[in-house]
């Protein structure tokens, strides 16, 4: 499976997604909208919801290699005005790496959304325990316990971004040296 990205217009994603699936056909390809859960506490309540991990972005996961994509993309992003175009590498390298691919594998659930994370900081390293940052906390660049949130970094088509995604620190045991 290949994976493809349209950069959309900010706020039509979901317009855009629901369009894609009426057009392609479903067996082929398939897009998405890569999401996050987000944890916060409103009046002493924890609260989740649900938002875009890349705004003004939709995922295309197609059978088709390279080229056959665009033959078949073509025609469907110039009807509508709210897709910018396709985010490639070069003229034939339009589809994600495999690496960065695997990587927004490891991180999504089914619905291709990044849940929360729980772990404890242990001294300066923070310690994922639960949740699809377990055993990824190498790309944990910065982490607010208050906000529970941690920056991470993603590789998407060759560009490096930085997002930000539920982490709730449950502990923070201090390291005391002899």
């Amino acid at each position: 499976m290949y994976w493809y990205v349209m950069f959309v217009k900010s706020g039509k994603e979901r317009k855009i997604e629901q369009f894609l699936s009426k057009q392609l056909d479903e067996e082929i390809s398939l897009p998405f909208i890569p999401l996050q859960e987000i944890l916060f506490r409103k009046a002493g309540i924890l609260k989740r919801e649900i938002k875009l991990l890349f705004p003004g972005y939709v995922f295309i996961e197609s059978m088709l290699p390279s080229q056959e994509f665009i033959k078949e993309i073509n025609t469907v992003i110039n009807s509508y005005s709210d897709i910018i175009g396709l985010l490639k590498y070069s003229d034939t390298e339009i589809s994600m790496k495999e690496s960065e691919k695997n990587m927004m594998i490891n991180l999504c659930n089914n619905e291709h959304c990044i849940e929360a994370s729980y772990g404890v900081i242990e001294g300066d390293i923070i310690r994922v325990f639960e949740g699809p940052l377990k055993g990824l906390e190498s790309v944990v660049r910065k982490v607010n316990r208050h906000k529970k949130e941690a920056l991470i970094e993603i590789e998407i088509m060759g560009d490096v971004r930085f997002v930000t995604v539920s982490l709730e620190v449950v502990d923070k045991v201090t390291c005391s040296s002899y």
